[in-house]
């Protein structure tokens, strides 16, 4: 089935992206309901209430360490109840553990969840809180109480917990799941990328030639060749938005195309809003916008998904290519999803495992590009993505790709890429700063001889949410030995989006000792500290901030510098 589609060119502007309101999240705990009443309740992201806003949000903790603000769990039973019993299952393979009225710990090898409840006589009113440690990647725990005494007060709640891992996909596909697990994907068509509640993300790859075979994936150990993301589209609520080449077919680095719903759409600075409403239960719709920074677009989610995709034209090849990157979602389901229990790979779309990782490379090669591929493959029916007359997904699909054993990555008719030296782009990565995306960023310059993938990583790391940078300055430019100085740091979002100077606390190194107690940020996001004097010579100051508590808008980062003091009268200060 074809979408028939007028043609025209877009053009944007910038706009400050708004999540002033972020700034509010901090960390109390709530009640999560059902509507009030003691009934099984669909999965739920925990409702964080904030200082002067109320916003439903994922409960975000960094990896490992402890939750200081417990968060109640399931509405209070009713005054009448004597007794209740509470249960809590911390994922397959771990044994539920009940108790009435006491504590209950459930651990494994990687996470301890405690569940506390009232003793008695404590009114039976209180509500039972969860407190502990999360480990990196997603969890998923369900919550249950019951009255031994009557079965209809039954309250029983799934909870998601994500930690604020990146998710998505850049480059040639290399990919990391909402668990932190990162694989390269090079097969070839539109899948699901992503999908959850209120969110579905399609994307498109697409094969590139190349004039050598590529190394192997050091994560399935296959050596392929290789392809792009060159469209993406996603749902919005009751929406549907492909940002996608010129429909057409015909190269045009003009710009990509932007359709909401099929229809060609400008994006002005005031972006668009599609049924934007983060009060309703659960959250609905989103927002679109121009990025702050490149010539992508961003989308965000009412529930306080954020979907970014940043585009590069490549003038060799002809052709767009994409990153896309998802953050602070809940969504767990695509060839971005979380892994099935004992898999290598994510879930298939009907929750199975396709199992530990085969010993053979044959074995591996069938599953991950021909039983995973095929299983979040998109079909007519499915599609989010717009098609010229006559076109369809089958259009884009390239089953076959990437071949097994390949000796070869020619195609015919296309212009084979040509390789560069590892050590050139290692030289044109060197401002990646992610560890993954760095050595994708390698490969992809090495693979195709074309820089440009790892300015497009730049630009995807800035648009990071909450990256910040860290500067350092001294109050004066000139100072005597003996002298006290006053060093100031000064924390800043690296990409301004309307939320506020970061808050926290910045911990000063001098010469590589420590220097002091942390310093609290000030309003404008800076923080003092002040030498007893220094000796004449050259001096490193390191300051580095830590965010304030878990959930926050904020990434940490440090800044350094480098001041000479002299001994002479008139002592200079110089900064490196």
């Amino acid at each position: 089935m074809s979408r028939k589609i007028m043609f025209s060119k877009i053009m944007f502007s910038p706009i400050p992206f708004d999540v002033g309101w972020l700034s509010f999240l901090l960390p109390l705990f709530a009640l999560l309901h059902c509507g009030n009443a003691w009934a099984a309740c669909p999965p739920q992201d925990i409702d964080i209430q904030c200082p002067n806003h109320q916003s439903s949000a994922i409960y975000d903790n960094p990896a490992g360490t402890a939750i200081a603000d417990p968060v109640a769990l399931c509405p209070a039973p009713p005054a009448t109840t004597a007794a209740v019993n509470w249960t809590l299952d911390v994922g397959a393979g771990n044994p539920a553990c009940t108790k009435t009225l006491t504590t209950i710990t459930c651990a494994d090898a990687t996470n301890t969840m405690v569940l506390t409840a009232p003793s008695s006589p404590a009114p039976v009113s209180s509500l039972a809180q969860f407190s502990g440690k999360v480990p990196s990647g997603f969890r998923i725990f369900t919550a249950r109480v019951t009255d031994p005494n009557n079965a209809s007060l039954d309250c029983t709640m799934t909870y998601n917990f994500n930690t604020l891992n990146t998710s998505g996909g850049w480059g040639d596909p290399h990919i990391t799941t909402v668990d932190g697990v990162h694989y390269d994907f090079q097969s070839a068509g539109e899948f699901t990328a992503l999908r959850g509640r209120e969110l579905e993300i399609q994307t498109r790859q697409t094969p590139v030639a190349t004039t050598t075979v590529p190394g192997a994936s050091a994560y399935s150990g296959l050596a392929t060749c290789v392809a792009i993301y060159t469209a993406v589209a996603a749902r919005v609520g009751k929406h549907r938005v492909s940002y996608q080449p010129n429909i057409s077919g015909d190269p045009d680095p003009s710009g990509l195309q932007l359709r909401v719903d099929g229809a060609l759409t400008s994006l002005g600075p005031e972006g668009i809003n599609l049924d934007n409403d983060p009060t309703a239960k659960p959250p609905s719709g989103g927002r679109i916008m121009k990025s702050a920074v490149g010539d992508g677009i961003e989308i965000q989610y009412a529930d306080g998904s954020q979907l970014i995709v940043t585009p590069a034209w490549w003038p060799g090849q002809q052709k767009w290519y994409l990153n896309v990157s998802v953050y602070g979602t809940t969504a767990a389901e695509g060839t971005f999803g979380k892994l099935a229990r004992d898999s290598w790979l994510p879930a298939l779309p009907n929750g199975s495992s396709l199992g530990p990782k085969p010993a053979s490379l044959h074995e591996r090669y069938v599953e991950l590009f021909g039983k995973f591929a095929d299983a979040w493959r998109v079909t007519d029916k499915t599609s989010l993505f717009d098609y010229a007359p006559g076109t369809s997904t089958a259009t884009f699909t390239n089953a076959a790709w990437p071949i097994e054993n390949p000796t070869s990555c020619v195609i015919p008719n296309q212009p084979s890429a040509t390789p560069v030296a590892n050590g050139i782009a290692e030289r044109a990565c060197a401002a990646i700063v992610d560890r993954n995306m760095k050595a994708d960023c390698v490969f992809d310059v090495a693979v195709t001889g074309n820089p440009g993938f790892a300015k497009l990583d730049e630009i995807t790391q800035q648009l990071q949410p909450g990256a910040t940078v860290t500067t350092v300055n001294a109050d004066k430019d000139r100072y005597r030995q003996g002298e006290r100085v006053t060093f100031i740091a000064t924390v800043a979002p690296k990409v301004q989006r309307g939320g506020g100077a970061p808050a926290g606390t910045v911990r000063f190194a001098l010469d590589g000792h420590k220097a002091g107690d942390p310093v609290t940020l000030d309003a404008r996001g800076r923080a003092p500290w002040t030498s007893s004097g220094l000796r004449a010579g050259r001096h490193e100051i390191l300051a580095s901030y830590v965010p304030a508590g878990w959930g926050g808008l904020y990434t940490a980062s440090n800044g350094a510098k480098s001041y000479l003091v002299t001994g002479g009268r008139k002592g200079g200060h110089h900064g490196r």
